[in-house]
C-alpha cells in the first residue's frame, strides 16, 4: 500500500506544482464570500482533474486496479485535508502544497518501513534510522520553504500588504519627531557624507540626524565626517573602545544623543541614498498606537554593470519581494535594521538593543511582537545601499546572518513553541511559525552538506564493489529522490524569477549565489549552537585583479569539496551499467556545482568592472569585520557534528545479513508465490538497481530538497532568503 501511495505521489507532485509555476493574471477584486467560494470550487475541480491525470498515468504503467484505487484515494484525501488551512490560496497553490506534502510524508513512511522490515542487522538498521532522521529534518525545512512559496504566489487577497497604491493615514500637523541614527565603522568619509546629504533632503518637517562613529581606528576616516556634521548642525559622536559593536553604538545614540521628544527611531546604514519621501510614507502607519515598527525594503544601487552583481542583487531582492510580504501577512515581518522605523517607547520598554546578539535588528522585532506590538512591511523602496563587493565579504555577511539567526532561536526557543498566548508572550501561531521556520531553515545548508558526504561515500562504496549503500533499493525509493530534488530546484528558480523580475539566466545565477555560500552557512549554523559570543568570519583577501588560483585559494574548502564531487561522479559512472550509478552521479551534479560556484563567484566579483570609488571600497571591505571568532566553541561543535556523520556512515557500511528486502507492493499483477518467502530463504531476483549480489543494503543516501534562499539550499533558499534565503 505504501509503495502504491508513493508512486501516486511521484506522479501527483510534479503535476500539482506545474500549475503554480505557470503565469496567471492578478486578481484585483475585493475579498468576500464569492471569492472564497470560487477558490473552494476551483480547488475541488482541480483535485478531480489531478486525480484523473494520476489515474491515467498509473493505468499506462500497468498498476493493478487495487493499487490504482489506493493511489488516487491517497491523493484525494491529501487535498481534502488541507482545504481549510489553504482557504486563502488559489487552487493552484493548494494543489502544489497538498501533493508535495503528501509525497514527503509517504516517502518518509516508505523509507522508514523499508529500513525496519529489511532485516539489515543492528548496525545497518541504526545507521539507516539515523539517516532517516536527517531526511525528516530536511523534509520539515523543505515544507517550511514550500509554504512560503505557496503563500507568496497563491494568496489572492492580501489583508496587511502595503503597496505603493495602499492608502495610509494622511500626514497631519502633529507629525511625530523622528530621530535617524546613522552608525558607521571604517567607512570612506565621502560615502558617509553622501548619505547624510540625502537625509538632509528628506521631505519631512520634524526629524533629526545622529551620526555614531563606532570605534573607527583611523582618524582620517572619521574626522572629515565630524567636521561636515558640525557645519550642517548634525549630531555626531566618535566612540573609542566602546563595547557592544553596532548595537552598543545604537544604544549610546538612543540614550545620550536622541532628542527627548523623539517618538520614532530610524536606522540608516552609512552607505544608503534615500528618497525624499521616506518618512512621509513610513511614519503615518504609526497612527495605529500598537504598531511597533515599520520596515521598508533594503535595496541596492550600482548593480547593473556586471553580471555577478546582477545575480547578487536578485538573490538579495528575493527576501523583501517574497519572504517579507508573506511574513507580514501573518504579522511576522522582521525589522531588518536599515530603512526601518521603530517606536521609541517600545524600544525603551524592552531595554534597547540587545548587545549579545549579532543580528540585533531581527532580535528586537521578535521581542516587540512577543510584547504585543505589531510590525508592518512597506513594499516600496525608499533607499539604496551598496552590496558586498567581494565574494569573501558576502560569505562573512551570510555567516553573521546565520549565526545571529541561530542565536535568536537558541535564546528565544521557548517563546516560539506552539501554545496559547500569555501575558508574557503575545505571539500568535502564525508569528511563532514565521520566526521558528525562518531560523530553522538555516540548517538546510548543513543537511545538504551531510547528504553530500553520504553521496560521496556511496560513490566510493559502489565503485569498490561493495554497494552496501545502494544494493536492493526498490525503484520507488530511487525514483522519489530525483523528483523531490528536481521539484525543489525548479520551484526555487521559478519563484525567484517571478518574485524579482530576473531573467532565467540571472535567476539561476542568483540561486547558485545562495548555494555557493552553503558551506560557510553550515559552519555558522553549528557554531551558533555552541558559541556564546558574537563571531565574525575571517576570510582570505584577494587582489584587485584576482587570478583563478587566488579564487581557489580563498575558497579552498569549497574547491576541495567540488573536486571530491567530480571524483564521486567519475567513480559512480564506472558502474554505469547499473541503475543506481547514473542516478547517484546525477544527484552529485547539483551539490558539486554549488561548491564549484564559490571560487567562480569569487573570481567574477574581483574582475567585475566598478567605478573608482567602489573599487576603493572593495579593496578595504575586510576592515569592516571586527568581531573575534569563537574558535573553541566552533571546534567543539564541528567535531560533534562530524562524529555523528562518520558514525552513521560506519553503521551504514557495516556488512548486513543475507536477507530478502521486503516487497511492499507488487506490479500490476500479484507477485509470484516464490516472492513471498521468509527472510531466511534464499533471495529471489529483486528490482535492484545495482549489482545482483544478495547482500542487503542500508537505507538510501538521499538528498531531500532544501533550497535556501536557507534553502538550499536552499536552498537554497534559500531566500533564502533568507534569506535568504533556504536554500535554504
Amino acid at each position: 500500500m505504501l509503495a502504491a501511495l508513493l508512486l501516486a505521489g511521484i506522479i501527483a507532485a510534479p503535476l500539482g506544482s506545474a500549475g503554480l509555476l505557470m503565469p496567471v493574471r492578478t486578481r484585483t477584486g475585493k475579498p468576500g464570500t464569492w471569492s472564497t467560494t470560487r477558490r473552494f470550487l476551483l480547488a475541488v475541480v482541480g483535485t478531480v482533474v489531478l486525480i484523473a491525470l494520476v489515474a491515467v498515468v498509473l493505468k499506462l504503467i500497468g498498476v493493478s486496479q487495487h493499487h490504482l484505487i489506493i493511489g488516487i484515494a491517497g491523493v484525494a484525501c491529501a487535498s481534502v485535508i488541507w482545504l481549510p488551512a489553504t482557504r486563502q490560496w488559489s487552487a493552484r497553490a493548494h494543489l502544489c502544497w497538498a501533493t508535495s506534502v503528501f509525497l514527503f510524508v509517504i516517502y518518509l513512511a516508505y523509507a522508514l518501513a523499508w529500513t525496519i522490515n529489511s532485516h539489515l542487522g543492528p548496525a545497518s538498521t541504526a545507521g539507516g534510522l539515523l539517516l532517516w532522521v536527517f531526511e525528516l529534518f530536511a523534509a520539515i525545512m523543505s515544507c517550511a520553504y514550500l509554504w512560503e512559496i505557496c503563500d507568496a504566489l497563491g494568496t489572492e487577497h492580501w489583508r496587511r500588504r502595503i503597496t505603493p497604491q495602499t492608502p495610509l493615514p494622511a500626514a497631519g500637523k502633529d507629525l511625530p519627531l523622528v530621530s535617524l541614527h546613522v552608525p558607521a565603522h571604517n567607512e570612506p568619509p565621502e560615502m558617509v557624507k553622501q548619505t547624510l546629504r540625502s537625509l538632509l533632503r528628506l521631505d519631512y518637517p520634524r526629524y533629526e540626524i545622529v551620526v555614531i562613529d563606532d570605534n573607527t581606528d583611523d582618524e582620517r576616516l572619521w574626522r572629515p565626517v565630524e567636521e561636515w556634521c558640525a557645519r550642517h548642525r548634525v549630531k555626531f559622536a566618535h566612540l573609542e573602545n566602546w563595547p557592544g559593536y553596532k548595537s552598543g553604538a545604537l544604544n549610546y545614540a538612543l540614550r545620550r544623543l536622541t532628542d527627548p521628544k523623539a517618538e520614532l527611531i530610524g536606522v540608516v546604514d552609512s552607505d544608503y541614498q534615500l528618497e525624499p519621501g521616506f518618512l512621509r510614507r513610513c511614519a503615518p502607519p504609526f497612527a495605529d498606537p500598537w504598531v511597533g515598527f515599520v520596515q521598508s525594503p533594503q535595496d541596492y544601487r550600482d548593480w547593473k554593470h556586471a553580471r555577478y552583481y546582477r545575480r547578487l542583487y536578485y538573490s538579495y531582492k528575493y527576501f523583501f519581494a517574497v519572504s517579507q510580504p508573506s511574513r507580514n501577512e501573518h504579522d511576522g515581518a522582521i525589522f531588518a535594521g536599515t530603512m526601518g522605523l521603530i517606536r521609541r517607547v517600545a524600544l525603551d520598554e524592552l531595554g534597547g538593543w540587545d548587545e549579545w546578539c549579532i543580528t540585533e535588528d531581527a532580535e528586537i522585532s521578535l521581542r516587540l511582537l512577543r510584547a504585543g506590538w505589531h510590525g508592518l512591511h512597506v513594499d516600496q523602496t525608499w533607499g539604496r545601499g551598496i552590496m558586498p563587493l567581494t565574494f569573501e565579504a558576502l560569505k562573512g555577511q551570510r555567516y553573521r546572518w546565520c549565526f545571529g539567526g541561530i542565536q535568536i532561536i537558541r535564546m528565544h526557543w521557548r517563546s516560539l513553541i506552539p501554545g496559547r498566548q500569555k501575558r508574557e508572550n503575545h505571539l500568535t501561531t502564525g508569528q511563532r511559525w514565521a520566526y521558528l521556520a525562518g531560523g530553522v531553515q538555516w540548517y538546510g545548508d548543513l543537511l545538504g552538506l551531510i547528504f553530500l558526504v553520504f553521496l560521496l561515500a556511496g560513490a566510493v562504496n559502489l565503485a569498490t564493489g561493495g554497494g552496501e549503500l545502494f544494493r536492493k533499493l526498490t525503484p520507488f525509493l530511487l525514483a522519489t529522490v530525483p523528483v523531490l530534488v528536481g521539484l525543489g530546484l525548479i520551484r526555487a528558480v521559478a519563484l525567484l524569477r517571478r518574485g524579482t523580475g530576473a531573467t532565467w539566466r540571472d535567476a539561476i545565477g542568483a540561486f547558485f549565489i545562495w548555494q555557493s555560500t552553503s558551506l560557510v552557512v553550515a559552519r555558522a549554523s553549528v557554531v551558533g549552537l555552541f558559541a556564546r559570543k558574537a563571531a565574525f568570519l575571517r576570510t582570505p583577501k584577494t587582489s584587485e585583479r584576482a587570478k583563478w588560483w587566488e579564487a581557489l585559494r580563498a575558497n579552498w574548502a569549497e574547491s576541495t569539496l567540488a573536486a571530491f564531487g567530480i571524483a564521486g561522479i567519475g567513480l559512480a559512472l564506472t558502474k554505469a551499467t547499473t541503475l543506481a550509478a547514473p542516478l547517484l552521479a546525477a544527484m552529485l551534479v547539483f551539490p558539486t556545482l554549488g561548491m564549484a560556484a564559490a571560487p567562480f563567484n569569487s573570481w567574477a566579483a574581483q574582475r567585475a568592472s566598478l567605478p573608482q570609488w567602489l573599487r576603493d571600497r572593495r579593496r578595504t571591505e575586510s576592515q569592516r569585520d571586527r568581531r573575534a571568532f569563537a574558535a573553541g566553541a566552533a571546534t567543539g561543535g564541528v567535531v560533534a557534528v562530524a562524529a555523528v556523520v562518520v558514525g552513521a556512515l560506519v553503521l551504514l557500511l557495516a556488512p548486513s545479513r543475507h536477507v530478502q528486502t521486503p516487497n511492499l507492493v507488487g506490479p500490476a499483477n500479484p507477485p509470484p508465490a516464490h516472492h513471498q518467502q521468509s527472510p531466511k530463504a534464499s533471495p529471489s531476483p529483486s528490482p535492484s538497481p545495482s549489482s545482483p549480489s544478495p547482500s542487503p543494503s542500508a537505507v538510501p543516501t538521499t538528498t531531500s530538497p532544501s533550497p535556501t534562499p536557507s534553502a538550499t539550499t536552499p536552498t537554497p533558499s534559500t531566500p533564502p532568503p533568507t534569506a535568504s534565503p533556504t536554500a535554504t
